[in-house]
């Protein structure tokens, strides 16, 4: 297995949902142009799950890749 980087942008996605246990794409905003795609890519990638009502919720994945922004592939 090999850690790669979320890279700085996802990273503070992730970051700044990291305390809440329901979020919207709003309250994850880096306030960048990238961040729909940032977005789009952490649900795809499983870092975030959709939860209904366009909120979505934090995977155990996105949990453990928090601290030092990494990932396992």
């Amino acid at each position: 297995m090999a850690l790669i980087s979320l890279g700085e942008s996802r990273w503070r996605m992730v970051r700044r949902v990291l305390r809440k246990k329901r979020f919207a794409f709003d309250d994850a905003r880096n306030g960048t142009r990238h961040d729909r795609e940032h977005f789009d890519w952490l649900v795809a990638n499983a870092f975030f799950t959709e939860s209904g009502d366009g909120k979505y919720e934090l995977t155990d994945r996105a949990r453990s890749a928090a601290d030092l922004g990494f990932y396992e592939v």
